[in-house]
């Protein structure tokens, strides 16, 4: 068995093998298809000139507004940027396309600070914060009094003009369409991903490869782990089924397999503890069958024996009697008296031949469809000065059996009831039950019961306890309980009674005892 569960393994390990490196191959291929549609050279260009397009774009937009705060400042000339005048050469400007969206006016407090930070002379209006929030910025000066302030992340484009001749700053600005910014971004993230896995491709590749091979020798390890468990478990129940046969074999036919196990191994175990019930029950029967025949042998012999001599000495003592003419009257009633106890010995001596010869034919079964239960009834009507209780624990259908065999049957269990108790007590309690394939038939009296040393021998012929009993009557109840494909049992307690249990099998007598002996 060590052999065969290490040829399980082996094969187990190389069926889980043989799959893995053309499997691995064709994973290698697959995912490197998969770069490969993925990071091909025309969604480069796309993304390239999607991203070029997106910074000419912002480009121009970004020209644009330097131009049109150009001009908006040229339109202002000379004169002093208050909001009136902006408000003015915007909506002059507007009318030719101009990109600018609003403007602020804001006085300029000191000229260090101011030339520090431009944009603080507008920090605390409520626009300026609501446009710039916490961006931050990058300054582009396009002249000593023009700068170009452009928002880090290109949301935003603000221009402010500080005229050295006036105290006011102006701001102009643009805020970029989020729709068109964020596509920018888009392909910006894009075309960066797109480069991190151009460098990474072959490292991605090994670490799904090498990601593929770990899961799969994991899953093939416990699958070998999962095999190797239900082949022992699968293993030991046919193991026990070969332990098992071969203790039957040597002659233990009350082995029976203690295994739990479902689906086909239990169904498998089942079948076999039930194959070796019904060959044990079948070897019992056949010796019990085996032991009444040279039973029967026996009675046969005896019969013969006996029969022979009675007749002559029947007739010789009554030839005795008949043939005395003397006048002795003491010795006529000697004689009358010794030939009337041997006439009755005589009898006695033919009875038991008759018995002899009944039990040493093999009765011929005529089976047919009956009820058992009717049968009981029948029998019981027999004896009225029994008290019988009848019980039937399950319904019975009419089956096939000798009505007349079983009759036999259960008139000798109430003679051996009645002759166990004082006249006028005997109670009897008979049930009728199905169980299975076998019809139950229990026979319990309320007689001294059978000392324990006498069960094993009760059913043997000629085996009794008291003196006026032949001992063949409950072997007659085993001799066609075994005709019948059937068997018999005892249950008794001393001082409380005896039970008989008697299984007929369902389907009939057998085949093979139904036949006339010759």
């Amino acid at each position: 068995m060590k052999s065969i569960r290490s040829r399980l393994v082996v094969m187990c390990l190389i069926v889980a093998a043989l799959p893995a490196l053309p499997l691995a191959l064709v994973v290698q291929s697959l995912l490197e298809k998969t770069f490969d549609v993925g990071l091909n050279e025309t969604l480069e260009e796309a993304l390239e000139s999607g991203v070029a397009m997106s910074r000419d774009a912002w480009d121009k937009q970004r020209s644009r507004f330097e131009g049109d705060a150009r001009a908006l400042r040229a339109e202002i000339g000379a004169s002093r940027p208050d909001s009136a005048r902006v408000a003015a050469a915007l909506k002059s400007l507007r009318l030719q396309g101009s990109t600018v969206q609003g403007f602020m006016v804001a006085p300029i407090a000191t000229a260090a600070a101011d030339t520090a930070s431009p944009l603080r002379s507008f920090s605390s209006r409520e626009t300026f914060q609501r446009l710039t929030g916490r961006t931050s910025f990058l300054s582009t000066p396009l002249d000593d009094a023009l700068v170009l302030f452009e928002a880090a992340d290109r949301s935003l484009l603000l221009a402010i003009w500080s005229p050295p001749a006036h105290r006011n700053r102006l701001l102009l600005y643009r805020q970029t369409n989020p729709f068109f910014l964020q596509r920018a971004h888009d392909l910006i993230s894009a075309r960066q991903l797109f480069a991190t896995l151009q460098l990474t491709r072959e490292r991605l590749t090994r670490s799904f490869f090498y990601s593929f091979v770990i899961i799969y020798g994991v899953c093939a390890l416990f699958a070998l782990t999962l095999a190797l468990w239900m082949a022992e478990r699968i293993a030991t129940p046919i193991r026990r089924l070969s332990d098992g046969a071969g203790i039957v074999a040597a002659g233990d036919w009350g082995y029976r397999l203690e295994i739990r196990a479902g689906g086909e191994t239990g169904r498998l175990v089942d079948a076999f503890n039930d194959m070796v019930a019904r060959l044990d029950d079948q070897r019992r029967r056949l010796v019990d069958m085996e032991k009444m025949s040279a039973w029967r042998e026996v009675a046969r012999h005896l019969a013969h024996e006996i029969k022979n001599p009675l007749l002559p000495i029947r007739l010789t003592i009554e030839e005795l009697r008949d043939q005395y003419r003397g006048d002795d009257r003491a010795f006529r009633e000697l004689l009358l008296e010794s030939t009337r106890v041997v006439g009755e010995e005589v009898e006695q001596l033919q009875r038991l031949v008759r018995q002899f010869s009944e039990f040493a034919k093999m009765p011929e079964l005529n089976a047919r469809a009956g009820s058992l239960d009717a049968l009981t009834r029948d029998v019981a009507a027999l004896y009225p000065q029994v008290t019988t209780t009848h019980e039937t624990a399950s319904p019975l259908e009419p089956f096939p059996f000798d009505p007349e065999q079983m009759r036999r049957v259960l008139v000798n269990l109430y003679d051996n009831a009645v002759a166990m108790t004082p006249p006028g007590h005997t109670a009897v309690r008979v049930s009728v039950a199905s169980a299975g394939r076998h019809a139950v038939l229990r026979v319990s009296d309320n007689g001294p019961g059978i000392w324990p040393e006498h069960r094993a021998r009760i059913f043997e012929p000629y085996f009794t306890t008291r003196r006026e009993g032949t001992g063949l009557g409950l072997a007659v109840v085993k001799n066609v309980v075994l005709l019948h494909g059937g068997d018999v049992a005892v249950e008794s307690t001393v001082g409380a009674g005896t039970t008989f249990t008697i299984r007929l099998p369902l389907a009939g007598p057998p085949p093979v005892v139904s036949h006339k002996e010759t």
